[in-house]
């Protein structure tokens, strides 16, 4: 994990920079910009690692980050800052706003690229369902949606998370305590600004073995909370019917449709 961790949100620092990149790429990028730009650049340097590979709007920032922006890095009062770049000549700014303009079309495949491999993923799960559901006629379909607690999100970094989600998968493939009697499973991975890292679960288990979807979801959402992110978890009980508020995990914002992908880091 990096330290850094526990000073940002790593999400929420991301998205923001995806928003920039994305504005500066339309607008072309101002001397007004430039604080905004050395904000960014600095939230970067704390949370960027080498060993990931970012996306589309984030692999572009990346990219300048390395090849252009961190020539203007400086050690001042112990920390690394991008003040500098407050100084460029227009020229120079212009250059810059060109190299952000003209990734436009790579931005855009990037994108287009990954909603067409997410399309066909929940093509063939869709069909996956179908097809149990013709062979079974006893099916309990159980929906949580797995987070980290509010308080506790500036802990989790992608390295973290992606070891909670091995964990979670591992889980169910051995079909173990909450996991018993499970006939398929389905998660999406999400990062939002208020919600940090969190997964989407959808599971299908045995109903003439397992009963009462309700109590079932809490269980699976416990493991997640206690166990599996070791007290770090938050999570919301989607088979709520009735007071849809009394389950819900505090401060837990996520509005997002069920199974429906958004970008994040490929790990």
């Amino acid at each position: 994990m990096n330290i850094n961790q526990y000073k940002l949100n790593e999400p929420k620092r991301l998205i923001e920079i995806e928003s920039f990149t994305k504005r500066v790429i339309d607008n072309g990028l101002k001397r007004e910009d430039l604080p905004e730009l050395i904000s960014m650049l600095e939230h970067f340097e704390h949370i960027y690692s080498i060993k990931h590979v970012y996306a589309d709007y984030v692999a572009l920032f990346e990219f300048l980050f390395v090849n252009q922006f961190h020539s203007f890095r400086q050690m001042q009062n112990g920390c690394y800052t991008y003040e500098s770049l407050l100084k460029i000549n227009d020229c120079l700014l212009e250059h810059f706003s060109w190299l952000f303009r003209v990734n436009r079309k790579k931005v855009d495949n990037d994108i287009y690229q990954y909603k067409y491999r997410v399309n066909r993923r929940l093509e063939k799960m869709q069909t996956a369902v179908e097809k149990l559901f013709n062979r079974y006629s006893c099916n309990l379909v159980v929906r949580v949606d797995l987070k980290y607690d509010v308080h506790k999100q500036h802990l989790v970094d992608i390295e973290l998370f992606h070891e909670h989600v091995h964990k979670l998968c591992r889980r169910m493939a051995d079909k173990d305590k909450c996991f018993k009697y499970l006939r398929f499973n389905a998660w999406c991975l999400e990062q939002a600004p208020q919600g940090s890292y969190h997964v989407h679960l959808f599971l299908i288990y045995n109903a003439s073995r397992r009963k009462h979807d309700l109590k079932l979801a809490k269980w699976v959402c416990n493991e997640w909370n206690d166990e599996i992110t070791d007290g770090l978890g938050s999570s919301w009980n989607c088979n709520i019917k009735k007071n849809p508020n009394k389950d819900r995990s505090e401060n837990f914002n996520e509005t997002r449709l069920a199974l429906q992908w958004n970008r994040v880091i490929h790990y």
